[in-house]
């Protein structure tokens, strides 16, 4: 595998000004599905908690981060359906908070005015577009986009949205630059993860690692890092950070990130300490080879509904070749017993947002398609194009809740409890890497930072 190249050695505003004129391409004709003379981007309004006045982590509108690596909200870029594109920067001017965060040197290419709050942003854009009641409006803020004079229906119609949706599984070198980089910056976190590991530390003490390694603040990762010692790696979405030395600490599961001019990265690896359970140890080493398998298997025009199929059937035969399962490999798949130790999805698309848009899609001009039956809650069901980006992370744990429904009735012999039981407090385990779909295959954009043993 040749080494990727360096963030650093990169040329940024080359690379930039191919993106922004594909994006523009993009927009331009996903205006061509309506009337509409152009579209304003918002990068949104900020919230606030309930009766209070501290607003949540902001994160902006995705699609207004598509074009522009500006920090902070009410920025407006201004796309019209034919000249030239203009941002409205707003960079508030107070005591009360810390100077605006500069752009990039190599950000260039659009026309960019600064001024000093969102009400002069909205009076400079009705001022340079005389008649906004024909543009489109993409944000968060219906009042934000009263005061353009924007009218409700054209405020993100389903028609445009699609398009943009669409549009962007598509990810244009520079966005792979920039995932590739969120790769590696996650990985320096992971890295010191793993050994802090080695030394048995806390959940809490092991996150704030990540975070002093990464030089990321809590509120910059792209989603709530999980690291979770034993049973808890068993909890998809285990949030929580224990502050107690694992007693002992077997099996411990990261799963964090990293940003890159808003571009996220999504990694998740599974360490084991000596004295693991050796069918646990086993079973890694089977998820390790069976999630290799199904990167390899990764390329343009692959169904990505018969990669998870091929994950889930990876996962019954492994769980049947352990002596988890009692009964053959066909008949386990063909009755779904995979289901309670594998209860996700192989992965989604990756981009601006970890869990990206448009993977349900089936076409530019379509809306949200149902995943198959068989596997609900697939967030991804779009074939693979040239490209795409997507996780894969197929998952294998001992989850309680989900065991328990199989104890009792005619399906119970299917399953070796006592092998269950001594399982469960070994808890889950999840491998996940970033994937480019290539011309001709596929781009591991995470691996050569992060091996999944070490």
């Amino acid at each position: 595998m040749s080494a990727p190249p360096e963030w650093s050695s990169l040329d940024h505003a080359a690379l930039y000004a191919a993106h922004l004129e594909t994006s523009l391409a993009a927009t331009r004709e996903a205006l061509s599905a309506g009337p509409w003379a152009g579209v304003v981007f918002h990068a949104g309004e900020e919230s606030y908690y309930h009766a209070d006045d501290m607003p949540p982590p902001f994160h902006a509108v995705a699609h207004f981060t598509r074009f522009a690596p500006v920090v902070g909200p009410e920025h407006l870029l201004l796309v019209p359906r034919q000249g030239e594109a203009r941002l409205l920067r707003v960079d508030p001017k107070d005591f009360w908070h810390e100077p605006p965060v500069a752009s990039p040197t190599w950000f260039a290419g659009l026309e960019v005015d600064s001024v000093d709050t969102p009400h002069l942003a909205r009076k400079q854009a009705r001022e340079l577009v005389a008649d906004l009641s024909g543009w489109v409006y993409v944000g968060n803020s219906a009042s934000a986009a009263e005061a353009l004079g924007i009218p409700a229906a054209n405020r993100e119609p389903a028609a445009l949205v699609r398009r943009l949706d669409w549009a962007r599984g598509f990810k244009t070198p520079y966005e792979a630059a920039c995932l590739r980089e969120a790769c590696r910056r996650a990985s320096v976190g992971h890295h010191a993860v793993r050994q802090g590991a080695r030394e048995q530390r806390s959940e809490h003490a092991l996150h704030l690692s990540y975070l002093e390694a990464t030089g990321l603040l809590e509120r910059e990762v792209p989603y709530q890092n999980i690291i979770a010692w034993n049973e808890h790696s068993a909890v998809l979405h285990y949030g929580s950070k224990s502050r107690e030395t694992p007693k002992p600490g077997y099996t411990l599961l990261i799963d964090a990130g990293a940003t890159c001019n808003g571009y996220a990265s999504d990694i998740t690896r599974t360490h084991l300490r000596e004295g693991s359970h050796a069918v646990f140890h086993e079973a890694w080493l089977g998820m390790i080879r069976l999630q290799d398998t199904l990167v390899d298997q990764v390329r343009p025009g692959l169904s990505y509904v018969a990669l998870h199929e091929a994950a889930f059937r990876g996962v019954t035969e492994l769980l049947c070749v352990l002596g988890v399962l009692q009964v053959s490999p066909d008949e386990a798949f063909e009755r779904r017993y995979a289901f309670p130790f594998f209860p996700h999805g192989l992965g989604h698309h990756l981009g601006i947002q970890v869990h990206d848009v448009g993977g349900k899609q089936l076409g530019p001009d379509q809306g949200a398609s149902a995943p198959p039956k068989d596997f609900p809650w697939l967030r991804t069901v779009r074939p693979l194009a040239e490209d795409h980006v997507v996780t894969i992370e197929p998952g294998l744990y001992f989850i309680p809740l989900l065991l328990n429904g199989f104890r009792e009735g005619p399906e119970a012999a299917a399953f070796n409890w006592s092998l269950i039981d001594s399982l469960v407090p070994s808890g889950g385990i999840r491998i996940e890497d970033d994937v480019l779909v290539t011309a001709t295959g596929r781009e591991n954009l995470s691996r050569p930072y992060l091996p999944t043993q070490s």
